[in-house]
Formats: structure tokens, C-alpha cells, sequence
């Protein structure tokens, strides 16, 4: 199962590097094993947990997806 980035509980949804950088204004890390990032293909080959500890977002996670923005209703699996 691809992950998908979900912003503010459904406004948008985010499933490749391309969309990602479009929307944050950056790339992703690059998952250890991956040797390059293919900006169309889907977000499995990111890291997207540690981008987000990174660059200081907040975020929820459940079931492969990662939760930003509005986060008051979300019940992740790292609560």
C-alpha cells in the first residue's frame, strides 16, 4: 500500500514526490532504499516521517496515511 499525505482531514491529497514539493515547497528524504527519487511515481520511495520531524510539521499517522494541517479530529496510529 502506497502512502498518501492528507491535508487539513481531506482538502487535498498528496501521492507523489512532484505533488509534494508543489505543495511544501520541498522534497521529501528519500527512503534508504532507494537509490532516486522518481517525481511521478508514488510516496513509498520517500521518507516521509522523518521529512516531517525534520522540517518541524506536525503530523498524524493511520493506516499508511500521513495526516497535516488540521489535525484536531484525526486519531493516528502515533497518538
Amino acid at each position: 500500500m502506497c502512502s498518501t499525505v492528507v491535508i487539513n482531514r481531506g482538502e487535498k491529497e498528496i501521492e507523489t514526490p512532484r505533488q509534494f514539493q508543489d505543495h511544501f515547497g520541498f522534497l521529501p528524504d528519500k527512503d534508504i532504499h532507494y537509490t532516486a527519487i522518481d517525481m511521478d511515481s508514488c510516496l513509498c520511495q520517500c521518507d516521509i516521517e522523518s521529512t516531517f520531524d525534520t522540517e518541524g510539521i506536525d503530523f498524524k499517522i493511520g493506516c499508511g496515511v500521513f495526516y497535516v494541517g488540521q489535525l484536531d479530529e484525526v486519531v493516528g496510529d502515533n497518538d
